[in-house]
């Protein structure tokens, strides 16, 4: 068995732009550099950090809105299509920082659901380190049996530490050299072209 780990937020969807919005309301001169760096690390360490330095203020709602926001979107065609193909092939699972049933309720509306094996968020750990090491126990393979794909260079320190590699998508919230600083496996600008990296990744 292999196991292919998506992130969520940046990559199956573009709620980036969502997300900094919300945190714009109450923090009117955040610019997306700092968004940005919020992700270089775990993303809730980071917040932590700087809420409690005075640098930030949280959100009254921030799930809620999101929510509302997430409802809107949808996953473009050539990466709905790839979630399909793979499941044929591999187990896939969603490992993120955002509520499980948030994303359970999306891919449902989106018509995925039977796609993945499971969907952990925020609600399970907030370390991904934590989610990825557990996930692969659960089926008990070995790290080399998984990849994540990812869109920030903070999941692929935590997905490191559990020793699972990384594919970086360009799409999301990094810039393609930023992640590419990380050392992944690879970082691809194409659905089609991450799964030619997967099939090459797990020869």
């Amino acid at each position: 068995m292999k196991l292919i780990l998506f992130d969520f937020d940046g990559v199956l969807v573009n709620t980036n732009e969502l997300s900094y919005q919300i945190h714009k309301i109450k923090n009117k001169d955040l610019t997306w550099q700092t968004f940005q760096g919020y992700l270089t690390g775990n993303f809730f360490e980071k917040m932590r950090e700087a809420v409690k330095g005075g640098k930030h203020i949280p959100p009254d709602d921030y799930y809620g809105e999101y929510n509302k926001g997430l409802n809107n979107l949808t996953i473009e065609e050539a990466l709905h299509n790839l979630i399909l193909t793979l499941s044929v092939k591999y187990k896939i699972a969603i490992i993120s920082s955002t509520i499980s049933s948030y994303i359970k309720g999306f891919i449902k509306k989106e018509k995925l659901s039977g796609c993945f094996a499971d969907i952990w968020g925020a609600d399970h750990h907030l370390s991904k380190t934590f989610k990825i090491k557990n996930i692969i126990e659960k089926y008990n393979l070995s790290p080399e049996d998984a990849i994540y794909i990812t869109d920030t260079t903070g999941d692929m320190i935590e997905a490191r530490a559990s020793g699972v590699e990384c594919i970086g998508v360009s799409w999301g919230l990094h810039d393609k050299e930023d992640l590419l600083e990380e050392r992944p496996f690879a970082v691809v600008d194409t659905p089609e072209e991450l799964e030619e990296k997967i099939e090459e990744f797990f020869k």
